[in-house]
């Protein structure tokens, strides 16, 4: 019963990860044709200014609200997650199908924001790698998921993960990023996409 369990629930995870990604990539597009392409956007926004500017009219939204104070998530490595990726400084938004998007500040990325998806809202685990991924938007690549684009950003501890394509070792390597219980786990996302959109026995579930 336990596998079974577990099944169902990696199963979930990649169902409503892969429908996150599609969503947002395509409202993504329908923003571009209203408001320019990426390379134009304003990606120095508050992040409250840069959600009802690009995506509000084309993601739909479920106008409740919550307390963000209240919302508190951890790195796979069981740490607290304290950093800007999580919801410090970040506009939090539920959508209507139960997920929250949650649009960083605009300090982390100098030429895009990290958009990220808890895709069971908020309930638990409140897991990066788990429940919560992050995805990159910049003006040369697109929404792409951490860990894969030929953009640099640091991991905050002298890291990076500027490589412009998937690489499964470095994705479940040593960096702090990556999706390994021993670590942060922000490649989680691009490592689940690598595998053709499947969690692998080797996932670090």
């Amino acid at each position: 019963m336990p596998v079974l369990i577990a099944n169902y629930q990696k199963k979930n995870v990649v169902v409503n990860l892969e429908k996150a990604y599609t969503n947002l990539s395509q409202a993504i597009k329908l923003s571009e044709a209203s408001n320019g392409e990426l390379e134009y956007w304003d990606f120095g926004m508050p992040a409250k200014d840069f959600f009802n500017k690009y995506l509000y009219n084309f993601v739909s939204v479920n106008n409740s609200t919550f307390n963000s104070q209240d919302l508190q998530y951890k790195y796979l490595n069981g740490n607290n997650c304290t950093e800007i990726l999580c919801t410090e400084n970040s506009y939090i938004v539920f959508l209507s199908d139960g997920m929250l998007l949650i649009v960083s500040s605009a300090n982390f990325l100098s030429d895009g924001r990290v958009i990220s998806i808890d895709i069971n809202g908020l309930k638990k685990p409140n897991i990066v790698g788990k429940d919560f991924f992050s995805f990159a938007l910049t003006k040369n690549n697109g929404i792409v998921p951490f860990g894969a684009g030929n953009f640099g950003i640091s991991d905050g501890e002298g890291g990076s993960q500027s490589f412009g394509t998937f690489d499964r070792d470095k994705l479940k390597g040593n960096n702090s990023y990556a999706c390994n219980r021993e670590k942060k786990g922000y490649w989680c996302a691009a490592l689940i996409m690598f595998d053709n959109w499947t969690i692998k026995k080797d996932y670090p579930w």
